[in-house]
């Protein structure tokens, strides 16, 4: 069968491989969503990604072959984090932070194929959802564990700074749980899709305190989530955290923090770092979804025949209205 390797930053090559044999469940893989990691290692500037690789960690698959819960026919989001279960974090239940962690499409091969065996815990099967909406679930954990490091509660003032994909997350995440919203984000696109969870989506301005005040009938908001990833985005939120709030890094850049020590210590500021999620965050993530509490299906503004990913992916990085590119992969080869 075919699949589709990145083999150096802008360099694709289509290879014949052999289908998969061994342990773990036989799938088929549907729908795989574009990540801004994917973006970064198709640009060469993924601190965790080595090449040669096959990209692919936002997934949907179909269950082939039965395997205790899981019927043939199934469909099912894809938990791509591969942990040891042996480790100090792995035995606290904090897989996402496993010091041997392998995320599918990043440290090991990923989706962009047509056959796949996938642990059976990996995989967590809807009667109701279709493929597309399952290849959400990975991004929205993203989210949902994020604002869940944020111990956000109803009717807290809360600020997500960026609003691609995972800033989304985060922002619909912090609307189901009853939050005082507002984002922020330079983008006059990204504002427009805020905006469809709040009714505040802020441009930056000048003077980013002032601009947020104003949103807050002049406090400064206890939460702020910040999800651009940008290390001059990073260093403004900081000061727009309340005294006595908390400060969450969803987004990563490669370098430095850093902070006045008195100031951290007067404002009494909590930091914390959001990677990944965990088996729960999915759980918990698909219920919302079956239950109808959230609907991302918005977020998908693109979709790319399997076929067409090397001719159309780089054009879709930044690209003015997209949010979500999905792959069908049905056009496997």
């Amino acid at each position: 069968m075919r699949a589709l390797v990145l083999h150096a930053p802008g360099k694709w090559v289509w290879e014949d491989i052999q289908e998969p044999d061994g342990e773990g469940v036989l799938v088929r893989v549907q729908q795989v969503g574009i990540c801004g990691t994917d973006y970064q290692a198709i640009r060469g500037c993924q601190p965790f990604f080595t090449y040669p690789r096959r990209l692919g960690h936002e997934v949907s698959v179909q269950v082939l072959e039965s395997e205790g819960d899981l019927a043939q026919g199934m469909y099912c989001a894809v938990n791509p984090y591969m942990f040891c279960a042996d480790c100090q974090a792995c035995k606290r239940g904090d897989t996402n932070c496993c010091n041997e962690l392998r995320v599918l499409g990043i440290h090991r091969d990923g989706a962009f194929t047509r056959l796949m065996r996938l642990p059976a815990f990996s995989l967590h099967p809807s009667a109701s959802l279709p493929p597309a909406v399952l290849a959400l679930v990975e991004p929205l954990v993203v989210g949902y564990h994020a604002v869940k490091r944020a111990r956000i509660s109803a009717g807290d003032q809360v600020l997500v700074v960026g609003q691609g994909p995972i800033g989304l997350a985060c922002t619909l995440m912090a609307k189901a749980l009853g939050a005082d919203l507002a984002v922020m984000d330079i983008r006059e696109d990204r504002r427009r899709s805020g905006l469809r969870l709040t009714e505040r989506a802020l441009a930056p301005g000048e003077n980013r305190e002032i601009v947020v005040r104003e949103a807050f009938d002049g406090d400064l908001p206890v939460t702020v989530i910040e999800a651009t990833g940008n290390r001059a985005s990073v260093h403004q939120s900081y000061q727009l955290v309340a005294p006595g709030g908390m400060l969450v890094f969803v987004g990563l850049y490669v370098g430095n923090f850093e902070f006045d020590d008195p100031d951290f210590h007067r404002r009494e500021l909590t930091l914390r770092a959001s990677r990944n999620g965990t088996h729960d965050d999915f759980c918990a993530v698909m219920s919302l979804l079956e239950n109808g509490t959230i609907d991302p299906s918005w977020f998908i503004t693109d979709r790319i025949p399997f076929t067409e990913v090397p001719d159309r992916i780089r054009s879709l990085d930044g690209a003015r209205g997209c949010i979500k590119a999905m792959v069908d992969m049905n056009a496997a080869c």
